[in-house]
């Protein structure tokens, strides 16, 4: 099984992700048939369309780019109650006028500015500060992560809301899987309230494999566990292919759904593993 490469998250291979991740959103929105850049995606109340007008608010805003004052008629949008979702719809809304091949315009136009900047930061260093989309300032690699995390999960919404398949093994999936699995620790400490002692294991096939190790330690805090130190039996494990991990990560699937459940496999202690599905999803 084809363990996931540190090297993934090298300066070169995070910038590569990031933009082909981009471009790869562009092209696809450029071709797309007008009912299919209608069509609606697995982010409630958004279409194929507005995520590409999501990514071009978000590099935007990263850019430094300021939106005109727009209002949003809250009542056509119930499900959004939060403050972040307030805003992230907002920077949707305000494109709605645009056309579709002026919203890819602007997306493309917006990936060579932001490249420009990021290769003007001195020192271009993956430790070096720079501004985050919440306004404090972050390490470059932690936005990189986060950004390729965002666009390749988007780009695989608008491939499934218009069934065309594809990207699964690229270097944004690596980078992807990659920032999922960091969060394992977390997810089996805090969201699933796992007891001190408990291990698990991750296993995913698929255009991305691999197999992942976490543990509770003596002091309740999730830790990774490297091959050596992991158990010959854990005490929870769970299987499943690459694309169905993904969504769970990024909140995409319904875990109550038996079509869903068929398509992982959970073992060891069955009460406490039957939370891991609704757990792993890490992405707001």
């Amino acid at each position: 099984m084809t363990a996931l490469a540190a090297s993934a998250y090298d300066l070169r291979t995070l910038l590569s992700a990031w933009e082909d991740s981009l471009h790869a959103v562009v092209e696809l929105g450029r071709r797309l048939t007008p009912e299919k850049w209608a069509a609606p995606t697995e982010c409630p109340g958004w279409s194929a369309g507005d995520i590409v007008r999501h990514l071009s608010w978000v590099e935007g805003f990263l850019a430094g780019r300021q939106d005109p004052e727009h209002l949003v008629d809250w009542d056509a949008f119930p499900h959004v109650t939060s403050d972040f979702g307030r805003l992230t719809e907002t920077g949707v809304d305000v494109r709605r006028p645009l056309g579709q091949q002026e919203a890819c315009d602007e997306l493309d136009g917006l990936i060579d500015l932001r490249l420009h900047q990021i290769m003007a930061i001195e020192p271009l260093d993956l430790l070096t500060e720079v501004p985050g989309l919440f306004g404090r300032p972050v390490p470059l690699q932690n936005l990189l992560r986060v950004r390729v995390l965002d666009t390749w999960s988007h780009l695989q919404d608008v491939r499934r809301a218009v069934g065309l398949p594809g990207d699964l093994g690229t270097p944004g999936a690596q980078v992807s899987a990659l920032q999922l699995v960091t969060a394992l620790p977390f997810v089996l400490a805090r969201n699933v309230e796992a007891p001190i002692g408990t291990t698990l294991r991750v296993t995913v096939t698929g255009a991305v494999a691999f197999e992942r190790w976490a543990a509770v330690d003596d002091e309740g805090r999730g830790v990774e566990l490297d091959d050596l130190a992991a158990p010959a039996v854990p005490t929870v494990g769970l299987t499943t292919d690459w694309e169905t991990y993904a969504r769970l990560g990024a909140g995409r699937l319904d875990v109550t759904d038996p079509d869903v459940l068929v398509r992982i496999a959970l073992s060891g202690d069955l009460d406490l593993a039957a939370k891991l599905p609704e757990s792993l999803a890490v992405t707001p």
